[in-house]
């Protein structure tokens, strides 16, 4: 854990309405906004990631159709402000969150892109070295993770050149995840290096 890095011992909770069987730390089932409205004040920082599929480019299709997904994240940003605690709002780059920090895998040596935005609330830190990276997803040198998965989400894709067996391994191996997660929930997870940074950067807050 990062905060162990720097000699600090602390508490995770997350927070969702859906129940999430395989989080791995304290977990409490309930609309984010309801919950942090309550119980803002037992918390020292927030790190929220409503749901993307509003913006997803993964989700377009399906929007052109006519299907709306709900969004929570105007009334979590605005009630996040008002707490006056450090936190951060994570989402897909087509979100209109401000971009004062964007991550992507290879920052952390990871096999997935991953390109995610985060707007920082009531705090600032600096963005990491962004390496140069060469290869791609179709020749087999990163993942797309997204959907509920297969070997080839696209068919001019190749097999990844670190495919551990089945999907869901190759999905963990490139994401940096070493605990239990289906493939729905590693699709809409954020590969842990990502959160040990802007927690780090939390801390020396």
């Amino acid at each position: 854990m990062a905060a162990r890095e720097i000699g600090l011992e602390i508490e995770i909770s997350g927070v969702d309405v859906e129940y999430q069987p395989n989080y791995p730390y304290r977990f409490i089932q309930e609309d984010a906004v309801t919950y942090l409205q309550n119980n803002w004040r037992a918390y020292t920082h927030i790190h929220a990631s409503p749901p993307c599929q509003r913006y997803s480019a993964s989700t377009a299709k399906m929007r052109r159709r006519g299907k709306v997904y709900a969004d929570i994240l105007e009334p979590l940003r605005q009630l996040m402000y008002e707490t006056g605690l450090p936190g951060v709002i994570e989402n897909v780059p087509q979100a209109p969150i401000r971009p004062d920090l964007l991550l992507t895998g290879p920052m952390f040596d990871l096999k997935v892109l991953r390109k995610r935005r985060f707007e920082l609330v009531n705090w600032f830190c600096m963005r990491p070295f962004v390496p140069m990276h060469s290869g791609s997803v179709k020749e087999g040198d990163f993942v797309s993770v997204f959907g509920k998965g297969s070997n080839r989400q696209n068919r001019s894709d190749k097999l990844a050149k670190f495919h551990k067996g089945n999907v869901r391994d190759t999905w963990r191996y490139a994401m940096g995840i070493d605990w239990k997660q289906t493939n729905e929930e590693l699709a809409e997870a954020i590969p842990p290096a990502y959160t040990k940074y802007i927690g780090l950067s939390f801390f020396r807050v």
